[in-house]
């Protein structure tokens, strides 16, 4: 700030009236030198602008931030006007390559933020609650998701969240209609399926599309139309002892889809791992395949709240949704070491649930299906 006063006759004079220059020095002082485009001469300068400036094409993955201008000094005559200062605050979002189903938006049942993970729940000794009882040991040199890359799995604690795990969205990839038919000829229930989906359900596959993860899981997969055919006994037979599950289809879903057990060709926890679709399938090359039941499939509701049929295993035995008497979500510790229980006249049957081994762990039946594929000639 200038302290002395200028007069007609020098500075610190005795007169009084200043000359025009001072005046015109004082008047440009008061106004201010050049222009500030950022400064809105009908507002008042005390007051906070907030600008939206609208993103004509935004990626998905990025936040659009709110710049706020904030302009709370006083200007005086010997200030400079002052600069806007930008304060940027990103608004949380949920990422777009997660997903939350109602299956885990209640209090019952298991809790999705801290399933257990099954890589140290297979068995090749014989049947066991809660584990997968498998033909086939661990293949550590098996192709798999990266490990260091994943990050809704706590490894110490031995947990996953379903909540926090990665999916790959839908997009423009459309494959052939999805076709499942099912007869019953004398004892027997013959099934045919194509393995894409009937409600046409499925991610964007290939996942290479999506470096984000395929950085996680480098499955370059992409479904296509494999005819299936499967025989089932109307009424199956529980079998003295259960028998393991092998590599492969386990069984078929009612959307034309088949079952895989629960674990990878590692060994470890599939659903856990890898990176599946937002409607729970991915392809092993081009079989497009399911290693639990996707929630949107548990659509039926009996009396008394029971879950509808979802599909059968290869024993013949049918496998219902995540609901048992009174509509209640079932958990492991309601189910044998099959995954599957006997009751009313529904007799035995299996159960989806959300934690591993999610479909089921051995077969209970006395005969078991294998199913015969072939590959339809690719179209023209």
């Amino acid at each position: 700030m200038v302290s002395r006063r200028f007069s007609e006759t020098g500075i610190d004079g005795v007169h009084t009236q200043p000359t025009r220059a001072f005046l015109v020095l004082l008047l440009v002082a008061i106004l201010g030198c050049g222009s500030n485009d950022d400064v809105d001469s009908s507002v008042n300068p005390t007051t906070a602008v907030t600008i939206e400036r609208p993103v004509l094409f935004p990626d998905p993955q990025v936040v659009t931030p709110t710049v706020q201008l904030s302009q709370s000094t006083m200007l005086t005559a010997t200030d400079p006007a002052p600069k806007a200062k930008i304060q940027v605050t990103p608004e949380p979002t949920v990422s777009p390559l997660t997903i939350s189903p109602d299956l885990c938006s209640d209090d019952d049942g298991p809790d999705c933020t801290v399933l257990r993970l099954g890589d140290g729940y297979l068995t090749t000794q014989g049947p066991a609650s809660g584990f997968l009882y498998s033909c086939s040991g661990p293949n550590p040199d098996a192709p798999g998701a990266r490990e260091s890359e994943i990050t809704w799995i706590d490894f110490a604690k031995g947990t996953w969240n379903f909540l926090q795990k990665l999916w790959l969205p839908s997009g423009a990839f459309n494959p052939e209609t999805g076709v499942y038919s099912e007869t019953i000829v004398a004892k027997e229930r013959r099934i045919t399926l194509n393995n894409l989906p009937v409600d046409e359900m499925i991610g964007d596959w290939p996942m290479t599309q999506y470096p984000s993860l395929t950085h996680i899981d480098g499955n370059p997969g992409i479904p296509d139309a494999v005819e299936s055919s499967f025989v089932y006994e109307i009424n199956p037979l529980v079998a003295t002892s259960p028998s393991c599950l092998s590599l492969g289809a386990i069984g078929v879903t009612t959307n034309g889809v088949v079952l895989y057990n629960a674990a990878d060709a590692r060994g470890e926890d599939a659903v856990a791992r890898e990176i599946v679709d937002f409607f729970g399938g991915h392809p092993a090359m081009s079989t497009y395949h399911y290693h639990f039941i996707p929630p949107r499939l548990d659509t039926e509701s009996l009396d008394g709240g029971h879950s509808g049929i979802v599909g059968y295993i290869s024993d013949g035995f049918p496998i219902y949704g995540y609901r048992g008497e009174n509509g209640r979500e079932m958990s492991n510790d309601e189910l044998d070491e099959c995954h599957g229980h006997d009751h009313g006249l529904l007799g035995y049957h299996y159960h989806a649930t959300i934690e591993y081994p999610y479909t089921v762990g051995c077969y209970k039946g006395t005969s078991v299906e294998v199913p015969r594929q072939s590959k339809p000639p690719r179209r023209p």
